[in-house]
């Protein structure tokens, strides 16, 4: 099987450059595809042709094979095409990418929040064959945290190993082999795993809710990874991981904390339980903590549970407020399971779709409750 070596990572925020940098660091030739050159962020590295990297692989120049708005150019002869933007982003980029690349390409969202199955659902439209044609798969999380220290310039530290599955997971060790030492992926049996399991869920909605006032008050600026992880948000944030836990297990997925998961990924919980700031930057806090991680998150978690018959509480409430507080209806334009074409199945019969990609049929009374979800 050939091995990969062009790669194309689409999306240019700090995930996006890190993730790119890391892969030419390694040596693989790196398109990275922006919908727009900012001035101040890429044209110095379009202009010099690469991305100037710090931390933990030092301090380097990598080159990139390109930096364009063209996606027909990021995505010529791509074997592996990187999904690196917010999880509202993926399905037109998705589907953008199948447009230009071959019928054997990778195709990997980082991360996924379960995202491949609502583009598997686009791509199977429009004819595209995920059976024994272009690879989709998605991630937990990046293969780098990463913070823009300048202009073109990344901060990165690199994580051990990051949980992946390929949709259907009965081509997740195709998926594996094919992208072999380009990522270190950890293989999980389907993508609900790697889906439900994004820590952004649990560290960005509770203490964005819980310390709403105090990012009002700075403006924005705030270490909410160690001035907003106090006691009691922390205790908001452990419940929140307890009923993805729960939802997990319902699913017959193997439970895991997110303590265990930033292990897992060759990091440490110490990162929010702990003082003093990861990245020695005191960055301005995102909007999309709250409005990509409430609605692809929390929602996300709310409707599995009221699928499957596990109480969801604590997110519940977490979407209602803060939808309260943003003057949004998350639930209304958030990643639900009947978005995800998962309504009205039954625990056995989605199991069986996101391990082969067959739906099977409804039966008649969770059809009766799909409107719930």
């Amino acid at each position: 099987m050939e091995s990969i070596q062009q790669i194309t990572v689409m999306g240019a925020g700090p995930g996006g450059l890190g993730t790119a940098a890391l892969l030419a660091w390694r040596g693989y030739s790196v398109a990275l595809f922006t919908r727009s050159v900012d001035q101040h962020l890429l044209a110095d590295a379009q202009h010099r042709g690469g991305l100037e990297i710090e931390g933990e692989l030092g301090e380097h120049f990598v080159p990139l094979h390109v930096i364009t708005t063209d996606g027909e150019a990021a995505l010529h002869d791509a074997q592996l095409v990187l999904v690196v933007v917010p999880a509202y982003g993926q399905v037109p980029m998705a589907e953008m990418a199948q447009t230009f690349v071959g019928p054997n390409t990778i195709l990997l969202l980082l991360p996924g929040s379960c995202g491949s199955l609502e583009v598997a659902l686009r791509l199977r439209e429009a004819g595209v064959d995920l059976d024994g044609g272009l690879l989709l798969g998605e991630t937990v999380t990046l293969p780098v945290w990463a913070r823009l220290v300048g202009p073109a310039k990344v901060r990165v530290m690199v994580t051990s190993q990051v949980r992946a599955a390929a949709m259907p997971g009965r081509r997740t060790a195709e998926l594996m082999e094919r992208i072999g030492d380009a990522l270190q992926l950890l293989p999980r049996p389907n993508v609900l795993d790697p889906g439900l399991n994004n820590p952004n869920f649990l560290i960005h909605p509770a203490p964005m809710l819980l310390n709403y006032a105090a990012v009002e008050r700075a403006d924005g600026y705030l270490s909410l990874m160690n001035e907003g992880m106090t006691p009691g948000v922390l205790r908001c944030l452990d419940a929140v991981d307890a009923e993805k836990m729960a939802v997990c297990k319902a699913l017959g997925l193997d439970p895991i904390s997110i303590d265990d998961l930033y292990r897992e990924c060759g990091s440490d919980p110490h990162i929010y339980r702990g003082t003093g700031e990861p990245f020695q930057i005191r960055d301005r806090i995102w909007s999309r903590y709250v409005h990509e991680d409430v609605p692809f998150g929390t929602v996300l978690m709310s409707s599995f549970g009221r699928l499957i018959g596990v109480p969801t509480p604590v997110c519940d409430s977490i979407n209602t407020v803060l939808g309260v507080v943003e003057q949004q209806d998350f639930s209304e334009i958030g990643r639900t399971a009947e978005r995800l074409g998962l309504a009205g199945l039954t625990v056995q019969q989605i199991n069986h779709y996101v391990r082969t990609g067959e739906r099977a049929e409804a039966s008649i009374s969770l059809h009766c409750r799909s409107h719930e979800i």
